[in-house]
């Protein structure tokens, strides 16, 4: 599938390379960025051979959040500016709730809207000239794309309310300190390992991964009993794949297990 604005790349073992390509925006979430966006997650989301997705951006920048231009240069309404900040809900969701492995791989800045795009990711990887910021209020602004329900439960309620009230910048070492980033790169070394992990992860039993996702995005409106419930549901479901039994014949004749996503 074409796209103006972004890059859609199958890689080797059922893995997906997702690029923002606006560069000369900085990768901004500007309208045609968000349309481009939504369909390609309606598009991915129909396919059934895809075990991992790498999303990282082209040029300097992971994407420096909402075109400010575009917003700025017309005065919205209450209704238009709804609509506008609505438009984002699809493909934000449909992220979340991808039945496979995301990894962000953020190579430059991640501004505002882009940082929260990278935390609706399951990883991030973050190249060492990172930036991070929840700059809203610099603009006036509030959160937008879900950063107030991901950053709370990263980092934490009051460290959450520290970044959005201040909306200063992270170094990619200090976003790996707060637990945001999962591993920091030089920039040469991140597409190749934020692929290899993505690799790895597809040629894993993907229905497995698919449950246990399901159940940790969920885990926040369960109370323990029903974690419980849905724990053993989803194992015994597990017990039944060709791939438990795949992983259960490996584990006894100590070699590594071979599995087909089935």
């Amino acid at each position: 599938m074409e796209f103006k604005f972004l890059h859609l790349e199958e890689m080797d073992h059922g893995v997906l390379q997702l690029t923002l390509s606006s560069p000369k925006t900085r990768n901004s979430m500007h309208q045609h960025m968000v349309k481009d966006l939504n369909k390609a997650m309606e598009y991915i989301n129909r396919r059934e051979d895809v075990g991992a997705m790498v999303v990282t951006g082209e040029g300097k920048a992971f994407s420096s959040g909402g075109d400010l231009r575009e917003m700025f240069e017309r005065e919205m309404n209450m209704d238009e500016a709804y609509e506008m900040v609505k438009s984002y809900y699809p493909f934000i969701e449909a992220l979340t709730n991808m039945p496979f492995p995301v990894i962000a791989a953020v190579n430059g800045a991640a501004i505002g809207a882009g940082f929260n795009l990278a935390l609706a990711c399951d990883l991030i990887y973050a190249s060492t000239e990172a930036i991070f910021s929840q700059a809203f209020v610099l603009v006036g602004l509030t959160p937008d794309m879900g950063g107030t329900y991901y950053l709370p439960r990263i980092v934490g309620l009051h460290r959450a309310k520290e970044l959005i009230y201040s909306g200063r910048q992270l170094s990619a070492q200090e976003a790996l300190e707060m637990g945001i980033v999962s591993k920091v790169l030089e920039p040469e070394k991140l597409l190749p390992e934020t692929l290899a992990t993505a690799a790895r992860l597809a040629l894993g039993p993907r229905i497995a991964l698919k449950l246990a996702k399901n159940m940790l995005n969920q885990s926040y409106k369960r109370d323990l009993q029903g974690a419980l419930e849905v724990e053993a549901l989803c194992q015994a479901a597990c017990f039944q794949t060709q791939d438990q039994k795949e992983g259960a014949a490996a584990f006894l004749e100590k070699r590594k297990p071979e599995f087909k996503g089935r």
